[in-house]
């Protein structure tokens, strides 16, 4: 199925930024786990034998790559809670899973809604 960008309308995309951003969302799901994966890493167990540490801050380079990663599934998250909930489902399913919009409403409606979502996070990441 391929991705439409619509050419009509108040939330024009360029192509590039609309990509970037459909994928950033689709990475939803990897983000949310890799970074729920940060949280219970531990450090080897030591076998006696001197080692030395490849990076002295690597806590700090965890809860920097935890942060970054957690600030696009809240941005992604908080975007999302702005479309009024009966359209929420149908175009995240369309998003993630390249699912028809339901028949429930129209498909310039849930079009409408998607193009919204995604023209609202490329404006908060100011890539346009």
């Amino acid at each position: 199925m391929r991705d439409y960008n619509r050419r009509k309308g108040k939330y024009i995309l360029p192509i590039a930024v609309f990509h970037q951003v459909l994928w950033q969302v689709r990475d939803y799901y990897r983000m949310r786990a890799e970074a729920d994966a940060i949280l219970e890493e531990s450090a080897p167990p030591p076998d006696g034998m001197p080692h030395g540490d490849p990076s002295p801050d690597g806590v700090f380079n965890k809860a920097t790559k935890r942060m970054e990663m957690m600030y696009y599934v809240d941005l992604i998250d908080s975007e999302l809670e702005k479309i009024p909930a009966e359209y929420r489902r149908g175009v995240w399913n369309n998003i993630q899973y390249r699912q028809a919009f339901p028949n429930d409403a129209g498909r310039a409606t849930y079009s409408r809604y998607k193009q919204y979502f995604l023209y609202r996070l490329a404006e908060r990441q100011n890539l346009i």
